[in-house]
């Protein structure tokens, strides 16, 4: 997989076909990038408004968070690409949407860890939705790259709306078990 995702990355023309790998490597990807998420140090940030929480409640958040945006995004895209009839439903779009997150998230998530500002990262995040575009417009041949792009964009108001709940649970469920103290 990790060569597959490689060449998404370089744009390099991938199949359809080239997805079929097994599924728990695509599981194990999409994990690791949840895992990574939550080890973003801004993700944990002590404030004055919420205090940090704890490491184990972050990596979860991360985790949580990822798969479903992972979810709501496959979802939006199964139905968008099969609009008009560009693609028969049929192949491992799950498996192509992680390779092609993959490379740029791990390097945008390892270059945050660094201390590189979230804002510089913002041309890595960009390119990832040419990356996926690309990705989705060689496999599925009957759709262009700007109507894959567009699928992207589109997915992607569902899944902040779904991160924006589950964040927002999440840290009140932590509040009213005590996991993280109550703002002053």
């Amino acid at each position: 997989m990790i060569p597959l995702a490689l060449n998404l990355f370089l744009l390099r023309p991938q199949p359809f076909e080239r997805f079929a790998y097994p599924r728990w490597q695509a599981v194990l990807a999409l994990t690791l990038i949840g895992l990574l998420v939550g080890l973003d140090p801004q993700f944990r940030l002590d404030t004055p408004e919420v205090s940090a929480m704890p490491l184990w409640l972050a990596l979860s958040l991360g985790v949580l968070l990822i798969w479903a945006v992972a979810l709501v995004t496959l979802a939006v895209l199964r139905w968008w690409m099969q609009r008009g009839q560009r693609w028969d439903g049929r192949g491992e779009l799950f498996n192509l949407l992680v390779a092609a997150w993959l490379i740029t998230s791990v390097l945008g998530a390892g270059l945050v860890a660094l201390g590189v500002p979230h804002l510089l990262t913002l041309p890595l995040y960009l390119y990832s939705l040419w990356v996926g575009g690309n990705a989705l417009s060689n496999a599925i041949p009957k759709a262009s790259l700007g109507y894959s792009i567009v699928g992207i964009l589109i997915s992607m108001v569902p899944g902040l709306l779904i991160s924006a709940v589950i964040t927002g649970l999440a840290l009140l469920l932590a509040v009213l078990t005590g996991v993280v103290p109550a703002p002053a």
